[in-house]
């Protein structure tokens, strides 16, 4: 047979072609030249297509970005590349590309050579956390006049701790301001799932109650985009207070968020129960552990005790709830409208 092109005689044709002709003739690649890679300049993220990367590696991102700035004629069928990179200036790295194709059953290979330039950008988490951008605001308020220091300690570790988790895990979630305002606190943050989850997480924690509101900040894509607030109120109680209701002594044991009951342990009877958030509002507070104080125990019986007051060390009969301490030398009571209260043994 007789290649049309170079008058070789060989044993078979493509096309009317020898293998070298057809080569030649059909099958080409080539490469771009430079090939851009913007890199964020604030924290190191690389662009891919629409998204940004965290944390990627380097190398792997390279290769992507070869392979698809590599163009193939229509004749050749697979392909595989090899690459040397010659790393001078870390922004503009030198790669050898040695090619090889497969068109049928016929193999052929051929070298190239490109530029990789690492191009300064900035990413859109940057460029939101420079803008002070926010999807939705987290407000914190007491039902009192001030949230606690114990309070707002707890609440901000919360908040900081989940912001923490979800960038471990890529998600683009920061908090733009946090602001002590109206005895509470105010948490802007980037993502609108967040901000809802938290505001049930410390209504949860705290007892509280959540509410949502909405105001437009904006279009995009032709859409409306609204920016959130979620409100979490506190209640003037936390878990651990001794409150007053109806003339008999409770002491906090759990807070539920929303309108669950409180379950609280009944001082006179020793016994777990529950109110009604409703009837918890008649409640009189006054404190937790703080008011609890240690009284010396001068005699006991069956149904009474009686100990030293610890302020005016005057002896003072106190009834036994059940389940009370027995063959103590002190006890713990609370001091209650002028009267001293025994605090049971938990069972």
């Amino acid at each position: 047979m007789i290649c049309v092109e170079c008058g070789s005689e060989v044993g078979s044709l493509r096309d009317g072609l020898c293998e070298e002709c057809f080569v030649e003739k059909h099958v080409d690649v080539d490469i771009e030249d430079p090939i851009e890679i913007e890199v964020c300049s604030k924290c190191g993220s690389i662009r891919k297509g629409k998204n940004w990367l965290k944390r990627p590696d380097i190398q792997s991102v390279m290769l992507d970005r070869i392979e698809n700035a590599l163009s193939f004629s229509s004749a050749v069928d697979t392909f595989s590349f090899e690459v040397e990179f010659e790393e001078g200036d870390p922004r503009n790295i030198h790669a050898d590309i040695k090619v090889d194709m497969k068109i049928g059953d016929l193999s052929t290979e051929k070298y190239l050579s490109t530029n990789i330039v690492l191009k300064k950008d900035q990413c859109l988490d940057c460029s939101r956390r420079e803008g002070n951008y926010y999807e939705a605001v987290l407000q914190v308020r007491p039902s009192k006049k001030e949230m606690t220091p114990e309070q707002k300690e707890k609440v901000i570790r919360t908040v900081h701790e989940r912001i923490e988790k979800d960038r471990k895990e890529e998600r683009d979630v920061f908090i733009t301001a946090e602001k002590e305002i109206h005895g509470g606190l105010d948490f802007y943050l980037s993502d609108k799932r967040v901000s809802k989850n938290l505001s049930y997480d410390i209504a949860e924690e705290f007892g509280g109650m959540v509410t949502t509101s909405s105001e437009l900040a904006g279009r995009e894509d032709g859409q409306n985009v609204y920016r959130m607030t979620y409100s979490v109120r506190l209640p003037p109680y936390e878990e651990g207070d001794f409150i007053a209701l109806k003339g008999d002594i409770y002491r906090v044991k759990k807070t539920r968020s929303g309108s669950d009951p409180v379950t609280v342990r009944d001082l006179k009877n020793n016994k777990i129960t529950t109110l009604d958030k409703e009837e918890m509002k008649e409640a009189d507070i006054y404190g937790g552990d703080e008011l609890i104080m240690k009284a010396v125990v001068v005699s006991e019986e069956e149904k009474e005790i009686q100990v030293l007051n610890p302020e005016t060390y005057e002896t003072e009969t106190l009834i036994k709830p059940e389940g009370s301490p027995t063959g103590k030398e002190e006890v713990e009571v609370i001091k209650v409208k002028k009267r001293l209260i025994l605090i049971p043994e938990q069972r």
